[in-house]
């Protein structure tokens, strides 16, 4: 059985293919043209040439030369009608791709998850009754399983129903937590703790397992790995998910910046990015590449685009970030790894840009056939974990499509094993 996951934009894109199709039908209907006005110019210069009747066989030679090129003007049209039908149908193509799930099949799931979720609930009221004797003997009541009621595309579709509100809620509720966070102490700058000498990542999976260490740390903690070598010094930037979800601590990784970062805005948490870097004493000409998983990928994609004036940066990495609304600069590639399962990256409402420099990957984790994967992605936390994205990061490496192949092969020279030192950087704050 295929394995349901699939790429869109990058290089071999829908996109791309389709931007390719299009310029060549119209660099064909552009010759046609001119050999359309060659053929007039010819049949013009026949009708003088027959006055003469001397010139009459010169005459003749033109008339054959303009139905030649009137010909060949039909036959290049055919040809770029050919060509825009071609990418009618890769899109298609593209389209019947994705549906790796039946409509049957996602109800058969949506009815087996509802009745397991009432049966959550009755289950977290008998445990309450029964109080900590029961939840001893049984254990916690954890989540119930409702990716089959709602995944990134359900909660993209539902919040792009708010249309151009969307961005004017999402200010609103930025602006109210913004205020009950008053008390909190400032956002000032970031120190770094003692180095740790390691070995870089060497693939996407070692990357996201990367992801998951930094995050482990907590604090708005952020991570540069520098590798130095003959070609010169790279550096890999790491970048938190949300860590604090209340309001009185100071950790800039909070709930004013996964909103404020779902439109695209600078927040302290990725104030802490570019002044990680700038402290880290980077080049101007060493290539940079940042990842983020969940507000970690917004994050990472926001200061990107704040430091790509200054430095080179090269590439982006986001594992279950809502990444639609943030802008990219053209000089900088994108890979979004998402879980068709995970309601995150549909936060946002909108879709990824299918442009050749960001590619998506989409992976439905409930319907892997792989024997090695690690969760049912039947809940949101499993939906959203760091053992799933690995896991598709690990299908990555192995090869999904040309567009993930040609991301891969660009960022080759900073994925690549070597002995390395990693800097953390704790924001100060006070």
């Amino acid at each position: 059985m295929t394995e349901p996951i699939w790429s869109s934009g990058g290089a071999g894109g829908v996109r791309a293919v389709l931007d390719d199709l299009e310029e060549a039908a119209g660099s064909l209907a552009a010759a046609a043209g001119e050999l359309d006005d060659a053929a007039r110019s010819l049949g013009v210069a026949a009708q003088v040439a027959a006055w003469d009747p001397a010139r009459a066989p010169r005459a003749a030679a033109l008339l054959d030369a303009a139905a030649a090129s009137s010909a060949e003007a039909s036959r290049l049209r055919a040809l770029g009608d050919a060509l825009r039908s071609a990418a009618l149908a890769y899109l298609e193509a593209e389209s019947e791709a994705r549906r790796s799930i039946t409509l049957a099949g996602r109800l058969g799931e949506a009815a087996a998850d509802w009745w397991s979720s009432v049966a959550w609930v009755h289950r977290t009221a008998a445990l309450a009754i029964g109080g900590r004797a029961a939840m001893r003997l049984l254990g916690g009541p954890g989540l119930p399983p409702t990716t089959g009621l709602v995944g990134r595309d359900e909660a993209s579709g539902l919040l792009a129903l708010a249309g151009e509100d969307y961005a004017r809620i999402v200010a609103v509720l930025a602006l109210v937590v913004h205020q009950a966070e008053a008390g909190e102490p400032a956002y000032r700058t970031v120190e770094p703790l003692p180095e740790l000498v390691d070995g870089s990542p060497g693939s996407l999976e070692d990357l996201v397992g990367r992801l998951a260490w930094v995050h482990a740390e907590g604090e708005g903690t952020v991570a540069v790995e520098t590798v130095r070598g003959d070609g010169g010094a790279r550096h890999l930037v790491y970048v938190p998910g949300t860590e604090d979800w209340w309001v009185t601590s100071g950790n800039p990784a909070d709930v004013e910046a996964d909103l404020v970062s779902v439109l695209g805005a600078m927040s302290d948490a990725a104030r802490a990015v570019v002044d990680a870097v700038a402290a880290h004493g980077i080049g101007p000409d060493e290539p940079i590449l940042l990842a983020g998983h969940s507000q970690g990928g917004m994050v990472a994609m926001i200061a990107a685009a704040a430091l790509a004036d200054r430095y080179r940066v090269e590439r982006v990495v986001t594992a279950g970030a809502p990444t639609g609304r943030i802008r990219l600069p053209p000089t900088v590639a994108a890979l979004h790894l998402e879980n068709t399962r995970d309601l995150v990256p549909g936060l946002d409402g909108r879709a990824n840009p299918d442009t050749p420099r960001r590619v998506t990957v989409s992976h439905d984790r409930r319907r892997s056939h792989r024997a090695d994967a690690p969760d049912g992605s039947r809940t949101i936390a499993e939906a959203h974990g760091f053992a799933g994205y690995a896991a598709t990061a690990r299908l990555v490496d192995e090869g999904v499509s040309a567009s993930t192949q040609a991301w891969l092969d660009g960022a080759r020279p900073l994925l690549t094993e070597a002995r390395s030192t990693v800097t953390a950087y704790r924001p100060v704050t006070g």
